[in-house]
Order: C-alpha cells, then structure tokens, then sequence
C-alpha cells in the first residue's frame, strides 16, 4: 500500500511538472471546460433561481411554501378573517403577508412589505438571514421594533435629499412617519410588521396573501373547503408563471447545452496533445517500475481534480454570466410569463457539482476516445451510430410532439453531420491529383498528415456555425412573422388605454363623423382545466374582429360566434389539444362560461391559451373583466395628428393616454423581442467559444508545422510563398466547412420552426432566412482564419531575422 501510494505521488509530481513546462495545455484545459460549463450553470442557475423563488418565503420564514392563498380573479386583497380561521382550524404554518405602495412628497414610489415580526421575538432561528446582525442576540428589537421600516440601502436617495433632510410620506389619513433603517439586501421590499402596514396602507385588516408552509394533500384539501369562495389556494409550483415559463428556459437549457459541447472542443485538443506527448513518459514510467494501478489512479485523480477545478471556474463564470442577463431574463419573464416577483441570482453549490460531473463524464469520454482499441473498433462503431443517429432522425421527423423529441430531433440532424463531415473530408483529400508544382504537392500530404487534427477544428466550427446560422433563423422567420402579424392585428390608428368605461366618450366618438370604427378591449382571466387562460372581446358583432388573422386565412364572421361560438388561439390546438368544435369551460373563481371552438386564430408572443368571444355575452356571463381602452380607426380623410387635437382640446382626453398606432406596435414589439435577448446573448457565446475552438486548433496545427515551415525557408521558399499556402490551407477548411455547416443550420432552423416552436410555444411560423447575418457570420470566419494562417508565418519571419542578425 506504500509503494502504490509512493508511486501514485511519483506520477502526479511528473504531471505537474508536464503542465509546468506547457502551461498553454492547462490553460486550454481550463479554457473549454470552464466556458462551456459557465453557460450552462448561468441558464441552469436562472431557471432554478425563477422555479423555486417561493420556496424562499415573502413572509420570511425559514419553511418552504408549499400553497399560496390568493384573492379571487379580479380582486386585489383577501379578508384578514381568512387567516385567523385557517388558525382556528390547525394551520400553525400559515404566514399573512401584506403588500402596498407609498409615495414621498416628491412623488417616489416605496413598495413595502408588512410580515408577522412577533415570531423573529418567538423564534430567533426563524429570523431572516439579512436581519440576524441587525437584532443583537437575545434582543431582537435592539434594532427592530414593531414601528420600523427597514428598507434596502438602494432605495435611500428616494427618502433622503443631497442635504440629508428626510424626505416625508404623504398619507391619505393621519399617521405618523415610520421609524427608517437602512439595510444591505432587503431587496425590493421594504420590510415592517403587519400590523403597522396595516396602519400605514389602512388596509382594515386585508391581506395580499397567506403562504403555507408544509401542506399534505388532506390538509390542502381541508383549507381549499374553508377558502370556498373567499379566496383561491394554489400550489406555489402550479401558479401561472411556473406553467408558462417551462418551454422558455427548457429552449434555454437546450442551447446552453450546445454551448457545453462547442467549448469541449477546445479541451479535446488539449487532451489529444496531452495524451500524445505523454505517451513516451508514461511508457518510461512504467518500466521504472511504477504499476499500471498506480499510472491509472493518478491519472484518475487528476481528471477528478481537473474537472473540479474547471467546475468551480466554470460556476463563477456562470454566476457572472446569470448576473449580466438577470435584467433581460426578468423583463422578459414578468412581460410576458406574468413572473410577480424579480429575479435574484444567488450563488448556488449544486451548479458546481453540476458542472463537475459534466466535466468528468466528458473527460472520459475523451480519453475513451483516444485509446488504441477505440482506433481499432472506430469504423465499426461508425456505422452502428449512422445507422441508429438515421433511423430515430426518420421516427423523429415522423412522430415528435414533445419537447424532448423535438430537441433530439435537432441533437440527430446535428450528429448526422458530424459524423459524415470527416468522412467527406478523408474522401475528398485520398482523391488521387497530379500535381506538378513542389509547393501543392507538400501542402496537399501536409493536409494528410495532419488529417485528424482538421477533423476537430472542422467539427467544432460546423456544430458553432450551424447551430449560429439555426438560431438566426429562427429569430429572423420570428421577426418577420411578428411584424407582418402587428401589422393587422394593431390596425387602428389611435388607441386610448383608459381605466374606466366612459359611456358619454363613447357617444362623441360614434357620431364623429371622421370616426369610422371605435372598439373596446375586455378580458377576464381564468383556467380552462389546469392551464391559465385569458377571455377575451372586441365588440358585439364580427365587424370589430376583422383585424383576427385565422389560421385557415378565412375572415372572421358572425357565423363563429352562432350557438355559443368562440375562437381560439393557435397554441390551445397544437400545444394544449384543443379541436375544433370543441366545448370549452372558462373557470373563474365560481362563475363558468362556456363556449364551442368554431375557429383557430394566430397569436403571436401569447404563451397561453386565449379565447374570443362577443362583448355582449361576456358581460352577460358575470365574469370579471378588466377593461383595457378603446381602439379608433379613422376615415382616410383625417390625420392622427389632427384627431389627437381633438381628443385634448374637445375632449380633455389627457395626451399621455393618447397611443398613435406606431408607438404602440413598438412597444409590443419591444416586449416579444426581448424573448430572444438572451437566446442572442447566448448565440453569441457560443460563436465566440466557437472561434477559439478554431483558433487553438489551427494554431496547434501551425505550431506542428512550424519545424516543416523552417526547412522551406531553408530551401529558398519565400515568405510571400508560404503565405499563400497557408492562406490556401486554411481557406480550404473554412470553405469545406461551410459548405456543410450552412446547409446544417438551414436544416436546423427549418427543425426549430417546424416542431420545437410550435410544440414548446404552439406557434406556426414561416421561414425566413437573414441573408445579412448569415454573410457577416462567414465574413467574421474568414477573417479568424485568415488571422490564424498569417501569425505563424509572420513568427517563423521573426525567428529566421534574428538567427540572421
């Protein structure tokens, strides 16, 4: 056991001293793993961090929250009583929680937050983490009493002035100001007991919401029957966000998994370059005497301490890069996924151990991959994976409806490439040619030689490349698709987005005689079955829905309203099942409303199910609904401009609710694009990781030929000469891995708009190619390459100068 442990020291001081003497192998080590690890904790800790933030309680107990008590739809608070019974009735773990707003004297905004504080004095363990160095120990109110507002430090410059003066509250009633303390971390709420919010807000004893902690099915079952009616419970991973939001960071995940395989080419040549100049050491070693025990567990320790080396780079990086998107990810997530808390990234160590088996699987696979019985057995495996990557390709394009399946659709064009692509690659170099010219003749068995090491340059850029040109498909055939969509949807010309309905406004817009169509917006939210779903109208009859582009290209009539008709939108038939003729039962809160599928209409950028239906049987139906503004369209006679003068001056119509149709198209269309923010963002790394892949490999390329380069010069070939075949060399392998990555990421935008979108998001949409992305993401290729055949010349120029010199 002495001598293994002997020898198992032995070989790791020799590894050490290796990497000493090539730091540049550890640094591209360090390099791939780290980077493609970094991607994907910064999405994996960003999805984590939006799933479980109710498990970190708005009433600031250290328990989970389980269940969530809500107002009913359409109501802003719950009575106080609630809580009190579900008290009386065993629920010990019921937390009250109550939420407002107050504004300074110059009109700044303090949202706060008022908790139970008497059990942070009950329980000192339940104290937040945040405020425990606040309380001194065994005094909890040493520095926070019942009165006091703790608010962020971010927020002080909103309640002091440059002079220091306090800044007061202005209070609808009499009430005295708060005691403020400021503090690192609080977050976006100001934190103070309930009972003084209660005075502050004078909510007469409301609630926002009750959390429960720890709740059993036969518990959640008891409260939901003494809710009946009151308030709604829901399962704090079932509330509309957590339904909504899966496909988005599931897409998310995907592409940050691709950016994990692109990075790993950077590592794999460090390992093949390792494994190679190792070799003769390990084979000197072993008749020195050391076991082959010894060599193998040495070398399992250091891939284990590598991989956790570059897993703990890898999450701070990631944890940097989660930080950079936080703001987009919550834009996104609270315009469009109805996300009603903001997003804090936190460091997390299950990303570390995430990263740290990815890294140590993948340096396996690696290494089985460089060993001679792989060599030996490598064209058998060949055709075992073309021939299972072709036929689930086959299944795939057939019968994919989940995500999943939709993913490894493009997982299968994308492995289909990469295993035919170095095959072509061989094919086209042992094409026999007769070369008269010396210098083509080197170059062309130079590029046999050094066939293995093309074959991961040309790979790593073929899966960067394609998957570059997919996403911008994708994103373009979106953005044209969406555009064309605003354009009918939002047709008229002035939108009022008032708070009330004006009976009397609505009167003078009719009888205007410039007014030639005037429609309203209402909607009630609910659930049809398990999904959220919102109900919707524009009027009482088909004339106000002819801006509705239908599926089937059909106008909208009256006939689809006829015997309790509705329409529906795509994503209800192609994500959530629903078919024609199809009864559907809208549910809010106890009030029903039932209506027949008659027609599919295209909603773009919506990710739940919506229904349309006339404005008069949505008002008989009892529901509410939250009335949005009015819609004008205007004769062609009369301008915008002259319009909104008449809306102020005639109808003292503040300006500011005065929406021409221009600036409302591109506030939606501000709001969808930021769904694709953080897929560019992503995109963009990876092609970055993508184009150092390339570089170290044609650099390493370049370094292996160097003593070649030297005795060319030698022998009277010219700087201008080697140049011009290494610009030839190199040109070769960009525009042969063009030639297959650019029909790949066709193939692959086609994939993502034929089954991820609709079957992730339930959206049909229609290819579009970006010409202008596509030339400068080649042009940006050609110049790297052209970077990478120059500066091996140019040094070989600076070595040849100085032995002159």
């Amino acid at each position: 056991m002495v001598s293994l442990n002997n020898e198992i020291k032995l070989v790791i001081a020799t590894h050490i001293a290796f990497y000493r003497r090539h730091p540049w192998l550890l640094a591209l080590f360090v390099l791939g793993f780290s980077l493609g690890s970094a991607l994907l904790t910064a999405i994996t800790g960003l999805n984590q961090e939006a799933k479980t933030r109710y498990e970190h309680s708005s009433a600031l107990v250290n328990s989970p929250v389980s269940h969530i008590v809500k107002p009913l739809i359409g109501q802003s608070y719950i009575n106080g009583q609630i809580w009190l019974s579900l008290r009386r009735h065993g629920f010990v773990n019921a937390w009250p929680v109550l939420r407002g707003n107050l504004t300074t004297e110059n009109g700044q905004n303090i949202a706060i937050q008022g908790v139970d504080t008497l059990q942070w004095i009950t329980m000192s363990n339940n104290m937040p983490n945040q405020l425990q160095q606040q309380a001194g120990k065994g005094q909890p109110d040493a520095e926070f009493s019942l009165s006091t507002l703790l608010v962020d430090s971010q927020f002080k410059p909103r309640l002091y002035s440059d002079s220091e003066n306090r800044i007061e509250f202005n209070f609808e009633h009499e009430q005295g100001q708060p005691d403020i303390r400021f503090q690192e971390g609080i977050g976006l709420w100001a934190i103070t007991d309930i009972a003084y919010a209660d005075q502050l807000l004078n909510a007469q004893g409301k609630l926002s919401f009750i959390e429960l902690s720890d709740l059993s099915q036969e518990q959640a079952a008891v409260a939901k029957k003494l809710l009946d009616g009151k308030a709604q419970l829901v399962r704090a991973d079932q509330q509309n966000f957590d339904v909504l939001s899966q496909a988005f960071f599931f897409n998310l995940s995907a592409l940050a998994m691709l950016g994990y395989v692109v990075a790993a080419f950077l590592s794999f040549n460090a390992i093949k370059l390792t494994l190679s100049a190792r070799e003769k050491l390990l084979t000197q070693m072993h008749l020195l005497g050391c076991t082959k025990l010894g060599i193998s567990v040495s070398l399992a320790i250091e891939l284990i301490a590598l991989s956790l080396l570059t897993a703990l780079l890898g999450t701070l990086g990631g944890f940097v890069i989660a930080n950079a998107l936080v703001i987009d990810v919550n834009r996104t997530l609270v315009g469009l996924y109805q996300l009603d808390k903001a997003l804090v990234v936190s460091w997390q160590w299950f990303n570390v151990l995430l990263g740290f088996a990815l890294n140590l699987m993948a340096f396996v696979v690696m290494l089985v991959a460089q060993t001679r019985r792989f060599a030996q057995q490598s064209n058998a495996f060949f055709y075992l994976i073309l021939v299972v990557i072709t036929a689930l390709l086959i299944w795939l394009s057939l019968f994919a409806h989940t995500e999943f399946q939709a993913l490894a659709l493009c997982l299968c064009l994308m492995l289909l490439f990469v295993l035919l692509v170095p095959k072509c690659l061989r094919a086209l170099l042992w094409i026999p040619l007769s070369l008269t010219n010396p210098l083509y003749q080197w170059l062309h068995a130079d590029t046999r030689t050094h066939l293995k090491d093309l074959h991961i340059a040309i790979v790593a850029i073929l899966v960067a490349l394609g998957s570059a040109i997919g996403m911008q498909v994708m994103v373009k055939s979106f953005s044209e698709t969406l555009n064309a969509h605003l354009e009918k949807q939002l047709s008229a010309d002035i939108y009022l987005p008032l708070k009330a309905q004006n009976d009397a406004l609505v009167s003078e817009l009719k009888a205007h005689s410039q007014v030639a169509l005037l429609s309203s917006y209402l909607q009630s939210e609910g659930r049809v079955g398990t999904q959220p779903t919102k109900l919707a109208s524009y009027g009482k009859n088909a004339q106000f829905y002819q801006h509705i582009s239908m599926t089937t290209g059909e106008r909208v009539s009256i006939e689809h309203f006829k015997h309790n008709g509705c329409l529906a939108n795509e994503q209800s038939a192609i994500k959530y099942g629903v078919e024609l003729g199809k009864t559907l039962t809208f549910v809010q809160n106890e009030q029903h409303f039932t209506c027949r599928v008659s027609g599919f209409f295209y909603d773009y950028g919506n990710p739940s199910m919506s229904l349309l239906t006339l404005e008069t049987r949505m008002r008989e139906s009892g529901l509410h609904s939250v009335f949005y503004g009015y819609a004008i369209k205007l004769a062609s006679t009369t301008s915008v401009a002259q319009f909104s003068e008449y809306l102020v001056n005639e109808l003292h119509i503040d300006s500011t609710q005065i929406t021409p149709n221009q600036r409302f198209k591109s506030i939606a269309k501000s709001l969808f694009d930021d769904t694709f923010v953080v897929t560019k963002a992503l995109n963009g790394f990876i092609l970055a990781i993508a184009l150092a892949s390339l570089c170290t490999s044609l650099l390493s390329l370049s370094a292996q030929q160097l003593k070649q380069l030297v005795v060319l010069r030698n022998l009277g070939v010219t700087r201008q000469q080697m140049l011009v075949m290494k610009l030839l060399q190199t040109a070769g392998i960009v525009l042969f891995t063009a030639c297959f990555a650019i029909p790949l990421g066709l193939l692959l935008g086609m994939a993502l708009l034929e089954f991820v979108m609709p079957i992730a998001f339930g959206w049909t949409i229609y290819f579009s190619l970006d010409v202008g992305a596509l030339l400068l993401t080649c042009l940006t290729l050609v110049l790297v390459a052209v970077a990478c055949a120059y500066l091996p010349v140019a040094r070989l120029t600076q070595l040849c100068a100085k032995e002159r010199s």
